[in-house]
């Protein structure tokens, strides 16, 4: 009898667990396998108070690196949302990994074009990338899709939201 009684304590403390991470996530994306700034969104999700915007700073050396990222960004907004549903959240972009946000790779990486239209439409996300990064690699700015806002240069875009107090968020390599 005292074992039913604890057997049920722990499936109530999995289940209360396990709730709220199934429900972060939409039926069609999953939990990512690697979180490595979930520490971060933990310490954002169990403040008192929200802080003024987190901005989430991309920057590789790898033009597929979104088709990680991606993911784990669509998964630490929701979470944030679900706490502080008026966060505002935002996302720089700098590094390789842009190019495969221009509309003519969306056949290359459907999944990243996916994430970046539920990002932006879905969880009001402010997604930016490098003009500078852009017209060094022969991008023009209409070459991104109108989802994105292309910044003259992602660094001071960086420094416009840390004036703001927003948390800074740079995206890691999954390890």
């Amino acid at each position: 009898m005292k074992y039913l009684q604890i057997l049920r304590g722990v499936l109530l403390l999995l289940l209360l667990f396990i709730s709220p991470l199934v429900a972060a996530v939409s039926s069609s994306h999953e939990i990512p396998d690697e979180l490595p700034e979930l520490e971060q969104i933990n310490a954002i999700i169990n403040a008192d108070e929200a802080p003024p915007g987190v901005v989430f700073v991309i920057y590789e050396y790898d033009e597929s690196a979104f088709t990680w990222i991606m993911p784990r960004l669509v998964y630490y907004t929701t979470l944030i949302h679900q706490r502080f549903a008026d966060l505002p959240v935002a996302v720089v972009s700098h590094g390789e990994e842009m190019l495969s946000l221009t509309k003519e790779s969306a056949e290359i990486y459907p999944e990243v074009h996916f994430d970046l239209e539920t990002l932006v439409k879905e969880l009001d996300v402010v997604f930016h990338v490098c003009g500078s990064f852009a017209s060094l690699n022969d991008i023009a700015e209409s070459e991104f899709p109108d989802v994105i806002d292309v910044v003259p240069f992602a660094p001071a875009q960086v420094s416009d939201y840390k004036s703001l107090d927003y948390v800074v968020i740079d995206a890691e390599l999954s390890e």
